[in-house]
């Protein structure tokens, strides 16, 4: 069975870092009723990546890995980076862990819509009580500058 999380994205066309924050979308059917919800504003709105894309194989010649280095579940932020290693992207000592982008992954990042525009977006959604989190924490994001997107973990 497939895990779907809400993501806050920082993505700078070369380091990707997948914030914290990251929420579960449960249960299936009310997860079901807000993506068409989202869909319906605008098509790119939240755009579905299944998370094996993310990080690149070993080779660099195939999109993704027949096992997901990480787990979305786990605590901290997750970085991904088109660098050749991903710790030069970030002198920072106490930087999270990080893996090698697949090109198709930075693609995808790349179509996204900005922080921005998804924030403009958003003015005009409404969601059912229940779902309610789900659509605050996509405005607290897209206003403190992040993109989301939704990452399907198998």
């Amino acid at each position: 069975m497939s895990d779907f999380w809400l993501v806050p994205l920082s993505w700078d066309g070369e380091t990707a870092l997948l914030g914290a924050e990251r929420l579960r979308l449960e249960p299936e059917d009310l997860r079901m009723r807000f993506l068409e919800t989202m869909g319906r504003i605008h098509p790119r709105l939240l755009m579905m990546f299944k998370a094996h894309l993310l990080p690149e194989d070993e080779s660099g010649e195939v999109c993704g890995t027949e096992e997901l280095p990480f787990a979305l579940a786990q605590s901290g932020d997750i970085r991904l980076s088109t660098a050749a290693e991903p710790s030069e992207t970030m002198a920072v000592a106490d930087a999270p862990p990080g893996w090698r982008l697949s090109h198709c992954a930075e693609a995808y990042l790349n179509r996204m819509l900005t922080a921005r525009e998804a924030a403009a977006l958003l003015r005009q959604a409404e969601a059912e009580p229940e779902a309610e989190r789900w659509l605050n924490a996509m405005r607290t994001w897209t206003a403190d500058g992040r993109q989301v997107i939704l990452l399907r973990e198998d």
